[in-house]
Formats: structure tokens, sequence, C-alpha cells
């Protein structure tokens, strides 16, 4: 058996200190995901390389004392002097370290593999996701960061690159055994910080990717803490065997085939060798493929590198290409077709579409999962996207115009709204007005609820329920075009939809918190009962108020129709009495004539008798 190389180990054990000292500059100058989960990788290395040197260091004095040993049994001819127990302690020594210090520094290296995937897993990245979700352009580092951190991750993985490639090859040639560890964790160390300063690199076009970058070094954390926890499992479970060497619980599989990927075609190999009975990693094919994979995996990730060049943009697009590196400052418009650029990251294309509708939602998100479903909308029905965080942070309610409640008071109304806003970007003015903002999306949005709440302010819930038409919808469209044409944006509103709005599902109280079990309220704190809130939900309030409205205005026509079922009684009433007067008047008449006639004809004859 060799000697360890001592030396080599220092120097792993230098070499990850300055990484996790980079490490510590990246998280506090960027404060990424990525360098925090970079940083706890650096950690673990500079703990497997304190162990192994360690361990390398208590291995050689077993040597030395072996060899001394040897000279003195060679000088007596054999004879013991002493126990081996007496004579022997650097062997002790170096049992005990590996039966209680190297399981001891598995598991410090596990729990910081665990509170790393802890806290980046389950409070940076949520954090960043929401940021992301919120605005997709958020900013995590400004640019001065990003500079000193492509710095840092460009020097110091120029520096753990050479010396892990160096000691990496030197431990598998020279079968160093306690070297291999920490040499393999120092060159995925390089390799760790060229993904960071790849990360750093698209960041100055693109921040989000800092978020999915950060959530596969995660992963791999995770794994490499759950390939820890099981190979602790396994080492208690396994047969202690005498003189059999003991398993270093520090070295890493994972880490050892992302360093040294060749190591994969040893194993795979000698699968081969033993399955088929003879030299399979022999054969021309497979050397080969161990010698040349690399290079045709390369050439095809450069074919794909250089295929960014290629841009089609087509017919209903409008691409606008940016050069990062030098070119013009300005972006340079392209019409539909094939164009050549700069590939990835030197130059991007950012594709627009003028001809097309596009739409936004002010308020409330819809529930694409209830409206497949096809189920009426009710207003006590809390459904939407996102419906309990809005209501929490207040962004779920819209401030309503006041409504009469008393002689001389108004109180103002809380509603909910889901308004959808169809635009499209005129083509002719698409660079000249729309991209001098850098975020036109969002200032259209918000140019959108200012004035969709500036016209619920200007009327009541009643009146918004009730005149839920195309003149609202034409008042608003005008009100948003009018203020984007000021703010010279290039946009053709198209339509708004005012027909989804409804009162709070929740009652004042709960929309207040006054009775909540965490601030308490009036009742629990003795307020006063002008301040106590009611319990009762506004949907319920609004319906008892719009039901009374119907029953008033139903009793009130019956009432009219009553009236007028009367009016036309009574004028009924005075005609026929009419009707029989008239009757009278006509018999008297005929009775007078008739009487008339008669006298006349009794008066013929006695004007004629002698």
């Amino acid at each position: 058996m060799g000697k360890h190389n001592i030396k080599g180990g220092l120097w792993n054990l230098l070499i990850s200190l300055m990484a996790l000292v980079g490490g510590v500059v990246l998280v506090t100058a960027t404060g990424t995901g990525t360098a925090y989960a970079v940083l706890f990788f650096m950690g673990v290395g500079l703990m497997i390389a304190a162990v192994s040197w360690v361990h390398m260091l208590l291995a050689n004095r077993e040597q030395l004392e072996q060899m001394e040993l040897e000279e003195v049994s060679r000088g007596h001819d054999g004879e013991a002097l002493f126990s081996e127990g007496d004579v022997l302690p650097a062997k002790r020594s170096r049992e005990q370290y590996e039966k209680w210090g190297v399981p001891f520094a598995a598991v410090i290296i596990f729990l910081i593999q665990a509170w790393g995937v802890y806290y980046i897993g389950f409070n940076k990245l949520p954090d960043l996701f929401d940021k992301i979700e919120a605005d997709k352009n958020t900013l995590f580092m400004h640019q001065g960061a990003q500079y000193a951190a492509l710095v840092v991750t460009a020097l110091v993985g120029l520096i753990l690159f050479i010396r892990g490639q160096f000691a990496s090859n030197y431990s598998r040639i020279e079968k160093q055994r306690l070297l291999q560890p920490a040499s393999d964790y120092v060159l995925f160390g390089a390799y760790l910080n060229f993904a960071m300063a790849a990360m750093v690199a698209v960041s100055f076009k693109d921040q989000r990717v800092d978020a999915y970058v950060g959530s596969v070094l995660v992963f791999i954390l995770a794994f490499m803490a759950l390939e820890n926890f099981l190979s602790m499992i396994f080492e208690i479970l396994r047969p202690r065997v005498a003189g059999r060497r003991a398993r270093l619980l520090y070295q890493s599989r994972l880490v050892g085939l992302i360093a040294k990927p060749e190591n994969l075609f040893t194993t795979a190999g000698d699968v081969l060798n033993y399955q088929f009975g003879f030299k399979v990693s022999e054969t021309w094919g497979y050397r080969f493929l161990r010698e040349r994979l690399g290079v045709l995996i390369g050439i095809q990730i450069i074919l794909l590198w250089l295929s960014t060049s290629i841009v089609v943009i087509q017919p209903s697009e409008v691409g606008m290409k940016v050069n990062v590196l030098g070119g013009a400052a300005k972006p340079e418009p392209l019409k539909s077709g094939f164009h050549l650029k700069m590939p990835w990251p030197f130059a991007s294309v950012d594709r627009y579409y003028p001809g097309q509708v596009h739409s936004f939602i002010v308020g409330l998100q819809p529930s694409e999962a209830f409206d497949k479903l096809g189920a009426p909308k009710l207003w006590a029905a809390k459904v939407g996207k996102d419906y309990d965080p809005l209501r929490e942070s207040g962004f779920l309610y819209f401030m309503a115009g006041g409504s009469k409640t008393g002689a001389a008071s108004q109180t103002p109304n809380i509603l909910v709204a889901s308004v959808p806003v169809h635009y499209k970007i005129q083509e002719k003015k698409l660079e000249k007005e729309w991209l001098r903002f850098v975020n036109p999306e969002k200032l259209l949005e918000n140019i959108a609820y200012r004035e969709i709440s500036s016209f619920f302010l200007g009327s009541n819930l009643e009146k918004l329920l009730k005149t839920q038409g195309s003149d609202a919808n034409k008042k608003v469209t005008e009100a948003i075009q009018d203020r984007a044409d000021d703010l010279r944006l290039g946009v053709t509103i198209l339509f708004v939809g005012l027909g989804d709005i409804r009162p709070p599902a929740e009652s004042p109280s709960n929309i207040k918190g006054e009775f909540s079990e965490e601030a308490g309220g009036p009742q629990e704190t003795g307020g006063g009962p002008g301040l106590e809130l009611s319990p009762t939900t506004m949907v319920q309030a609004v319906e008892t108020r719009f039901a009374n409205l119907v029953e008033s205005k139903a009793n009130l026509e019956s009432a009219d129709e009553f009236r007028k079922a009367e009016a036309i009684k009574k004028a009924a009433g005075v005609e026929q009495v009419k009707g029989l007067a008239r009757v009278e008047i006509d018999l008297a008449e005929v009775r007078a004539k008739g009487e008339t006639k008669r006298m006349e004809s009794e008066t013929g004859p006695y004007r004629a008798a002698p």
C-alpha cells in the first residue's frame, strides 16, 4: 500500500476553503437562490476535504508505525517485545476515527444538505416564484452584482477545475482512495461555479433563470442528502468482516459520476464483460464510444447552439432583434421570413403579435375549472383564481360610490369584479410607441385598473348591478382609450366587459377582521355598539335590499292596477246610471207622445159632434 498524498489533501482543503469564501461573496453580492445553493455545496465540500485530510494523516501514521514495527521485528528475530495493542496506537487511532469520526462527519454533512434543501427549497425559492408570478420582469440582481458574480465564478471555477481535474486523475491513476472524494468534489465545485456563471450571463436578459437553476441545484442537493442517508443506513446494517476496508461515508457516488462521467463506462464495461463472458470493453466499438462519445455529444451541443442563429418569423408576427454584445443599441425590426442573428445569448429576438387580440382581466381571475363545469355563478360562491390570497391582501375588492341610507348620509359600497379587457397593438405604432416602455403590458393594466376603479366610484352598487350594459362598457372603453392615447401606447381598446360585478360573499366583520381570533373584535375587547360590524354577509344584505325593492315595486304596481280597476268600475257605474236615466227619459217621452196621440184621437169625435 502506497503512502497517501498529504500535500494533495491539504491543497484540496485550502482550495475548498477558498471556494467557500467565494460562495459567501456570491450570496452577499447577489442574494440569489443559485448562489445559496452553491454556498451549501461548497460548505459540504470543505467538510469532505477536512475529513479526507485528517483520514490521510492517520493512515500515513499507521503506515509509518507498521514499518517501524517490521524493522523492530526483523531486528529481534521475529520476537515481539510488546503486545500488538501496545505497539500500534496509530492503528487504533485510525480505527476509532473510522468508527466514530467518519460517521459523525457524515451526519454533519447530511445536516448541512438537509438544511440547504429546507432553506432554499421551502423558503428562498417560493419567494422567488411568487415575485415572478407577480411580475415576470422582476429583478433579483443589479448590474454591478452581475458583473461581480461573473468575475468571482470565473476565477473560482477556473481554479477549482484545474486543481480538480489534476487531483481526480491523479487519485484514480495512483489509487489514492482517501484523496478521491475531495478531489471529485473540487471538480464538481468547478462545474457548479460554471453553472452559476452561465445563470448570471443569462440573467442579463431574463433574471427568472435564477429560480429555475436554483431549483435544479436544490434537487441535486436533496438527492445527495438521500444518498448520504441511505449510505449511513447500509453501513449500520453491513456485516463487519475482519481485515476488510470500511466504505468511505463521505464519498458520494453521484458527485463522482458528475465530476468524471467516464467512470460510468468503466462500470458499464465491467457489467458487460461479466454478462457476455468476454472482454466487451476491449472491442473497437466500445472503445470508440468511450473515447469519442463526449466529442459527439459536444458536436451535437455546438450544432444545437448554432441553430439558435436561425430565426423564423411567422406572417402574423413582428420580431425585434436585440444584440447583447455590440451591434445596434436600438432593436432591429424583422419582418416575416427567415433571418440570421448571433447565437444565443449574444443576440435574441422578441416576438410581438400586433394583428392578434390580446386580453387581460382586471380584478378577480375567473376559475377555469369552474367554467368548464358550466354551472351558474352564484354571488355567495367564493369562486375565482387565488380568491383567498387576494381577499387576505385586500386586492380582491373595489370601492363603489355611496348609497343613500338616510336623509343626509351616504355609505360607500364594496364589490367584487372580474372585468375582461381586449385590446390590439397597432402595427404601425409598435416600434415608436408600444416599445418605448419597459413593460407596456403592465402599464396598460394599471391604466385599465385606474379607469375601472374611477367608474365604480362614480356609481353606486345598485346602479352597477342594474346597468351592466353596453353604455357602461362603452364609457369605460373610451376612458381607457383616451388615457392610452395620452401616453402614446399605440393600442386600440376593443372591448371592456362590466358583466361580472357582484357584492362580496363575506360580511363586513370578516373583511375588516374585527371578529377574527387573531385580532379580537369589539365583542371580545369590549368595544361599543357603534364599533361593531354586521356579521351578515354583503350578498345577503344586497339580496335582501333587492328583494325589498322588488316587493315594494310589486306592491306599488298592484296598488296602481287596483286603482285603475276601481276607476274603471266607477266609470262603468256612472255610465250605467246615465243609461238608465236615458231609458227613463225615452220611455217618458214615448208615453207622453202616446198620451198626446190618444187625446188627439179623442178630441176629433168630440169636435165633430153637433
